[in-house]
C-alpha cells in the first residue's frame, strides 16, 4: 500500500487499521486527508489481504470536522461538498468490505459523517458527537439528513439540528446513534478485537449481506426474501461454505482466510 501523509495505516490478521493523523488539529479534515482517505479505501477494496477496515483517530479526537482555517464566507460550498467531501464519504459507505469506526473524543460535522458511513461504531464513554452547524448558521451535511433519522428517529434528529448539543458516548449508544460505548482506555482494544473477529469470518458472505442490508429498506418484503434466497444459493457450494461444513463436522473452528 502507498504512504499516506495524514493517516497511519497498518494491516494485521486481515484488519486494516486507519488512524486519522492530524492530532494537533484534532484530526480536522483538509484536502490532503480527503485524498488520503479516498486512496486508502480504494486500496482496501483492491487488496485481498484486507478483510475489514477500522477507522480511528490519533490523539485526543476522532475528527473535529472540516478544517475551517481557510474557510471564507463566500466560498463555493456546493463544490466543496459535492466534489471534495461527499465522494470520500461515499467511498467509505459503499466499501464492500466490513468497516468499523472507533470514536474517541470529538466526532463532529464531517467527522461524524465518517463514523456514520461505517457499518459498526464503537464510541468511548466520553466521546463527543455532534452536528454543530446551528452554531455556524448553516445546515448539517456529510450525510446527516440520511443517517440521523434512520438511526435515532425524526424527533431526536431534529433536536440535534436545533440544539447542536454534544451527545456523549453513553447517550449516543442509548439513542442508537452508535452500536455501543466502552471505556475510553479500552476503545481501541475492543474495536480491534471486533475487527479481527470480523476479518477472520466468511468475507464473501459478509459482503453479500452488507450489500443486501443496504438495499433492503427500499425493497418490498417479497423482494428481500427472494434476494436472500439467491444470495444463499450463491454461497452454498462455495469455498467458505465447504470450510464451514468441514469445521462443523470436524468440531473445530472454521478457517475462512483465503477462501473468499
Amino acid at each position: 500500500m502507498a504512504d499516506y501523509k495524514t493517516l497511519i495505516v497498518s494491516l494485521d490478521d486481515g484488519l486494516l487499521t486507519v488512524l486519522l493523523n492530524r492530532p494537533d488539529k484534532m484530526n480536522a479534515v483538509d484536502p490532503q486527508m480527503l485524498g488520503d482517505l479516498d486512496a486508502v479505501f480504494t486500496d482496501a477494496e483492491a487488496y485481498d489481504d484486507v478483510r475489514c477496515v477500522l477507522i480511528g483517530g490519533e490523539g485526543r479526537a476522532f475528527c473535529a470536522g472540516r478544517d475551517l482555517s481557510s474557510a471564507k464566507p463566500d466560498e463555493d460550498a456546493y463544490a466543496i461538498i459535492t466534489e471534495e467531501i461527499n465522494p470520500v464519504l461515499a467511498k467509505i459507505y459503499h466499501c464492500p468490505k466490513p468497516t468499523i469506526a472507533a470514536v474517541n473524543g470529538a466526532a463532529m460535522g464531517v467527522g461524524l459523517g465518517i463514523a456514520l458511513a461505517c457499518d459498526v461504531i464503537y464510541a468511548a464513554d466520553n466521546a463527543r458527537l455532534s452536528s454543530p452547524f446551528a452554531n455556524l448558521g448553516v445546515a448539517l451535511d456529510s450525510g446527516g439528513h440520511f443517517f440521523l433519522p434512520r438511526l435515532v428517529g425524526y424527533n431526536r434528529a431534529m433536536e440535534m439540528v436545533y440544539t447542536a448539543d454534544i451527545i456523549r458516548g453513553r447517550q449516543a449508544a442509548d439513542w442508537g446513534l452508535v452500536n455501543r460505548s466502552v471505556p475510553g482506555a479500552k476503545l481501541r482494544e475492543r474495536a480491534t478485537a471486533l475487527g479481527k473477529r470480523i476479518a477472520a469470518g466468511p468475507l464473501r458472505a459478509y459482503m453479500g449481506q452488507k450489500e443486501l442490508m443496504k438495499k433492503s429498506p427500499y425493497l418490498e418484503y417479497a423482494d428481500v426474501m427472494d434476494k436472500e434466497a439467491r444470495l444463499q444459493a450463491s454461497l452454498v457450494g462455495g469455498p467458505e461454505y465447504e470450510e464451514g461444513l468441514a469445521a462443523f463436522f470436524g468440531k473445530r473452528p472454521p478457517d475462512f482466510q483465503g477462501k473468499g
